[in-house]
């Protein structure tokens, strides 16, 4: 009996490591087929004026994505931090679930940007859970736009899920303009990220 048990645990396991090895190589494949497209150097040339960057970034996907953004656009930059750290361990993507079941977000480190001499507000973050990132939660449930143009990013392993709506019900009083979601991709791929940046901002 506990030899069949062990076998089945066994097939499972080579089936599991299987689909896994599929949807990496899925993955891999989109990627690859996505920034062949953004293969050609592009130049920036947009005015988008005052220019705020704000953005949660938990690895530094979000971050380094910001960081572009706000080069290319001579813009100030805002990270949202809480007052708690988000440590990497088995619980983590539970408690992020519980957080999202709940509406339950967590607090905030610091004050909110003042974003009233802005013309442009770029707000970007991870997905979790296929969602935005719960401290992105806590940042729009406190946060008021007063009515200016927004651009949301957010950065994901593959799937931006629910990112886009879950961003626009949640910002309130905001102009919310042209998306942009970004794969999290090796360092082969920097120059294809950076002309899809620079792509993007040209035709906002």
């Amino acid at each position: 009996m506990i030899k069949k048990i062990l076998v089945v645990l066994l097939v499972l396991a080579v089936i599991g490591g299987i689909c896994a090895l599929v949807h990496q190589l899925k993955v891999a494949y989109k990627n690859k087929k996505e920034l062949a497209a953004f293969a050609q150097v592009k130049t920036y040339t947009a005015n988008l004026g005052k220019v705020l960057v704000v953005y949660y970034s938990w690895t530094g996907h979000t971050q380094d994505i910001a960081e572009q953004i706000a080069a290319l656009t001579k813009g100030d930059m805002y990270r949202i931090q809480t007052q708690e750290e988000f440590k990497s361990s088995p619980a983590f993507y539970a408690r992020i679930k519980k957080e999202l079941n709940n509406k339950i977000y967590p607090a905030l480190a610091s004050n909110l940007p003042d974003v009233s001499n802005y013309d442009v507000v770029f707000v970007g973050a991870p997905v979790w859970w296929y969602t935005m990132a719960t401290p992105m939660y806590s940042f729009l449930s406190q946060m008021d736009f007063k009515n200016k143009k927004v651009i949301p990013f957010s950065t994901q392993g593959s799937n931006p899920g629910t990112f886009l709506k879950d961003l626009t019900t949640n910002a309130k009083k905001a102009q919310v303009g042209t998306y942009a979601d970004f794969n999290n991709v090796g360092p082969e791929y920097n120059q294809a990220v950076h002309n899809k940046i620079v792509h993007w901002l040209n035709n906002l």
